[in-house]
């Protein structure tokens, strides 16, 4: 099935009577009896089986939920359109500005689902999943420059001559507990270099606070340069944040909706700007 197919597939989450087939012939299979063609919505049990050490094994009951079979298929269609997109374009030998394409036209075949699937009852549930599949589609793959051409890579440190303020920078945020304590010098620095990121540092501080410091690397007088609105999809490529609330990574959309409280700026102020990043630079 081509990737083309794969989109059109998640209409059958519209259909609901569609999904309470499929339910009902997974349930029938899973007890070993025929499908006779009704329909059954309610909960069942699962013996799943975990091999232990010694050649044991253990046992254990799952639920399954019609609600959450729902939301789970739709979640693997999801990756599947994902990793159809990736083997046939993005790993492809093509050129750049060809994936660019490729990639922006599967974002709006995407959005114009995403409609859909907001103004249908039934579509409704799965739109918040599918939305957040393409904020992340779109960091991950599709996003490589903005309107001026300029790369939206990392963030980009201007005066090289003085890279011992990002040193300074690393070390206040570990020792304020805002980074995570295994976080690498070098890893960190790298992300002011405007270069494409492999490795993403821990962000242990409230998102509150990693807001207020994208804001921060992104003023010019500080010695940054302002990305603009693509400040918060390149934030989430060189950070990584988990939400304690929702146990998962925040997107580009959390940080950017995400309120900074005036005990932030006040603390981040204090042991970035006013001791580090407003000392005097010499042009």
């Amino acid at each position: 099935m081509g990737l083309v197919d794969k989109v059109k597939v998640l209409d059958d989450f519209l259909n609901e009577r569609h999904l309470e087939n499929e339910f009902s012939k997974e349930r029938f299979d899973y007890f070993g009896i025929d499908y006779d063609g009704s329909i059954s919505t309610e909960s069942y049990i699962q013996i799943h089986k975990l091999p232990l050490p010694l050649e044991e094994v253990e046992e254990y009951e799952v639920v399954i939920k019609f609600e959450e079979y729902q939301l789970s298929g739709f979640k693997s269609a999801l990756i599947d359109i994902k990793n159809s997109f990736v083997k046939e374009f993005i790993t492809a030998t093509i050129p750049l500005v060809q994936k660019i394409a490729y990639g922006n036209s599967l974002k709006q075949k995407l959005i114009r689902k995403l409609e859909k699937f907001r103004n249908h009852k039934t579509g409704r549930k799965f739109a918040g999943i599918l939305s957040d599949f393409i904020n992340e589609l779109t960091v991950e793959y599709i996003d490589y420059e903005d309107r001026d051409g300029k790369s939206n890579n990392s963030f980009k440190y201007l005066p090289k001559a003085h890279w011992g303020t990002l040193t300074k920078l690393f070390h206040a945020l570990i020792d304020n507990e805002l980074l995570g304590g295994d976080t690498v010098e070098a890893d960190f620095l790298y992300i002011f270099q405007n270069l494409k990121v492999e490795n993403p540092v821990r962000w242990i501080g409230h998102t509150s606070e990693l807001k207020y410091f994208i804001e921060l690397i992104n003023r010019t007088d500080l010695g940054f340069e302002d990305k603009g609105s693509y400040k918060w999809r390149i934030a989430v490529k060189c950070f990584l944040k988990v939400s304690s609330t929702h146990l998962k990574t925040i997107t580009f959309t959390d940080l950017r909706t995400y309120k900074v409280t005036p005990k932030t700026k006040e603390k981040l102020d204090n042991i970035l700007v006013n001791k580090i990043l407003k000392t005097p630079i010499l042009r």
